[in-house]
């Protein structure tokens, strides 16, 4: 990540509480054009992800359009674009382990931050095996059809992801217990604060003075 852990975390709770109680303004802007710049040479697959969440934010405007008016509606989309697009750029390099750390910084409950460890290790694990499960498929050349076979090779993917999943949650309790867990893990981290993080905690806290002091 280009920013601290501990950093992107607060950011991302103050910015998403910010927005989400306040009318639309446009220094909103300012914060995710920081980001942009940060993430410049990801910003077209951070875009296409953004665009893909739009099919469930679009339903929900339309839906609250017909409960409301068109510009409440608007003020929905625009917000939650804002908010999914700033989460999307600070949190786009992560490798998840990364938020772990953040919370373990921000001296979160060690219980809270041992299960999110293992979540985060399991999918992890899960997203490997699913990577092989495909270049098996593709090595085998199969082609998704509108037919029986096709149904039954998903089916016995979910089967072996489901399968795969208890044992790997299994093997990784058995191995810590072993190796004397009480409720705590121990990662290296770094809680330097670099100038990208220095001024992005000055641009919330100036639009946190706008909007809340001023």
């Amino acid at each position: 990540m280009n920013l601290n852990p501990a950093i992107a975390l607060s950011s991302a709770f103050i910015f998403s509480l910010l927005l989400s109680f306040s009318n639309l303004e446009v220094f909103y802007i300012v914060p995710i054009i920081f980001l942009i710049f940060l993430n410049l040479d990801n910003i077209f697959i951070i875009l296409k992800k953004l665009i893909f969440l739009n099919f469930f934010i679009l339903f929900l405007s339309v839906f609250f359009y017909f409960e409301t008016n068109f510009m409440e509606a608007l003020n929905l989309f625009l917000k939650v674009n804002m908010i999914i697009l700033f989460n999307l750029l600070l949190f786009f390099s992560s490798n998840g382990f990364d938020i772990v750390k953040g919370f373990m910084i921000l001296r979160f409950p060690k219980k809270f931050v041992s299960s999110l460890y293992f979540s985060v290790k399991l999918i992890f694990e899960l997203n490997l095996e699913l990577k092989n499960i495909r270049t098996s498929l593709k090595a085998r050349n199969f082609k998704a059809k509108t037919d029986i076979f096709t149904y039954k090779t998903y089916g016995n993917i979910f089967g072996i992801l489901f399968l795969k999943t208890i044992t790997k949650s299994e093997q990784l309790k058995e191995n810590f217990l072993l190796r004397g867990f009480k409720n705590e893990i121990f990662l290296s981290y770094s809680n330097e604060i670099k100038k990208f993080d220095f001024i992005l905690i000055f641009i919330l806290n100036f639009i946190f003075l706008l909007k809340v002091v001023l």
